[in-house]
């Protein structure tokens, strides 16, 4: 329960490797009278990563080692590269418990990434919770700094599984982790699990200064700070509910918590979710900076049909706090049809065909006398080799009654004030290897000049090794225009 555990079979080769060399130039030109830039200007704003991995495989101990690089570059080469990075790591991993032992820069997974940046993420749904773990990251970053981590899992025994984990940074600061885990079969409910999780860690967080004389900001010198977090998920076919429950101690801020739940009712053709979580004002996230106080509430309704059909309709409301008015909301409506079967192809190839819909509606109420209101719309449809795609976006500002009782979220606007309203159409076409997709987008402002933003892109797949694509778009060619070139190539050992 610890972590995934790596797919291997018997029949898996002594040495796997693979190779990554992704990239892509951007720049954004202006050559007024249509001069042609020089072509220093022509190939900056680049950027270079490439990847190396490679494992020993062990079949018969059920073992693998794995080595990992990653680097970052700018293209062209720049003697002081401010976002260079360059991250070897390497990890020995046991594939039947999910036990490993790792070196390097890492991604977190479970409850101790679900404590880091919590009103970044989306609504804790049931389905965005998994096990506990980490792994070597293979997205090169410059600010990334290695760490250990060593996993330690006990294979699943009649349903009942455990482990317990330990973290140091380059600074010594420790993390630990563990949990404990219940699984059985039953015939009328079917397959059960009940997982319980702890994580604590602890870390000196460096001296804060101010940025200028009128910081609302104070300065803070060198402070501890501990985090202690538990978490809980049981899970059936038609019933699922979760919790997460962490406290904070930061030295000079003082206590805080944080909570959430999420629940889970039915499994397919329908699926109701409900999710929540909300955090004090003094609560400190994983990386022991300030969340700030809040509360959420998210609901979502799903019906499944084969060969991916889906209807999703959710919404999250979101206040200051527990106590307070709903300030921030959004809504979505998504719905994509069942895709054809083969024999529907095969028979009606240049069928019109259409593929999905989605509508969004989103409203900041922070400041009451200017609200910011957004409605979003796309429509897409297939023709044989052809897809269309038509969006729209209107923004608003609105003045709302501070004195109404109702909450500002759903208050109807008293006073409509139109910012800017974009339509954009776009038609692909895939022909062999390659994808060309032309765009037209035309905005129109309350208080500025329209935008027109015509574009057109070739992306060419040649194989599953390698993709390679570019783009032009103008607002005002030619004399403002824009370009991407980017590549991605993959080698492997299979």
């Amino acid at each position: 329960m610890g972590g995934e555990k790596a797919k291997k079979t018997e029949a898996d080769p002594f040495f796997v490797w693979d190779l990554n060399w992704t990239g892509s130039y951007y720049n954004s030109i202006k050559t007024p009278g249509g001069e042609l830039p020089d072509g220093e200007s022509i190939i900056s704003g680049g950027t270079f990563f490439n990847r190396g991995n490679l494992s020993l495989l062990l079949p018969s101990l059920d073992l693998s080692l794995r080595f990992l690089a990653t680097d970052k570059r700018l293209l062209p080469p720049e003697e002081n590269d401010g976002k260079a990075g360059f991250n070897p790591g390497a990890g020995f991993y046991h594939h039947g418990s999910g036990s490993r032992f790792l070196y390097g820069v890492q991604n977190e997974f479970g409850l101790p990434a679900r404590m880091k940046n919590v009103w970044l993420r989306s609504a804790p749904f049931i389905d965005s919770r998994s096990p506990s773990s980490r792994d070597l990251k293979i997205e090169p970053s410059a600010q990334d700094r290695p760490e250990s981590f060593l996993l330690l899992a006990l294979p699943a025994f009649y349903g009942f599984s455990a482990f317990a984990s330990a973290a140091l940074d380059e600074d010594l600061n420790p993390a630990f982790g563990g949990g404990l885990g219940f699984g059985s079969i039953t015939e009328s409910f079917g397959p059960i699990d009940l997982r319980l999780e702890g994580f604590y860690t602890r870390k000196t967080l460096a001296p804060r200064k101010i940025s200028s004389w009128f910081s609302a900001s104070p300065p803070l010198p060198e402070r501890d700070f501990h985090i202690y977090a538990l978490g809980m998920i049981f899970t059936s076919p038609n019933f699922s509910f979760a919790s997460d429950w962490a406290l904070s101690e930061t030295f000079a801020w003082g206590r805080g918590v944080y909570a959430n739940f999420a629940l889970r009712l039915g499994h397919k053709p329908w699926r109701f979710s409900l999710a929540g979580d909300g955090a004090a004002s003094r609560f400190a996230d994983r990386s022991g900076y300030a969340s700030g106080a809040g509360f959420r509430l998210a609901a979502r309704v799903e019906r499944y049909w084969t060969r991916s059909g889906l209807l999703r309709i959710q919404g999250t409301i979101r206040s200051p706090g527990i106590k307070e008015d709903f300030n921030r909301g959004s809504f979505s409506f998504y719905f994509r049809p069942s895709a054809p079967s083969a024999a529907e192809k095969r028979n009606n190839p240049w069928a019109f065909r259409f593929s999905r819909l989605s509508i969004g509606l989103n409203r900041d109420a922070r400041n009451i006398e200017k609200s910011a209101d957004r409605l979003e719309a796309l429509a897409a449809f297939n023709f044989y080799i052809f897809s269309f795609s038509l969006s729209g976006t209107l923004n608003c500002l609105s003045c709302l009654d501070a004195d109404n009782r109702i909450a500002p979220l759903f208050q109807l606007p008293l006073l409509e004030d139109f910012a800017s309203f974009k339509i954009s159409g776009e038609l692909g076409l895939k022909l062999y290897i390659f994808d060309i997709r032309t765009r037209l987008a035309y905005t129109f402002r309350a208080e500025k000049d329209s935008i027109r933003e015509p574009s057109i892109s070739i992306t060419a797949r040649p194989g599953k090794w390698g993709r390679f694509g570019l783009r032009f778009a103008y607002t005002d060619f030619p004399d403002k225009w824009n370009y991407t070139l980017s590549w991605r190539m993959d080698v492997r050992s299979q």
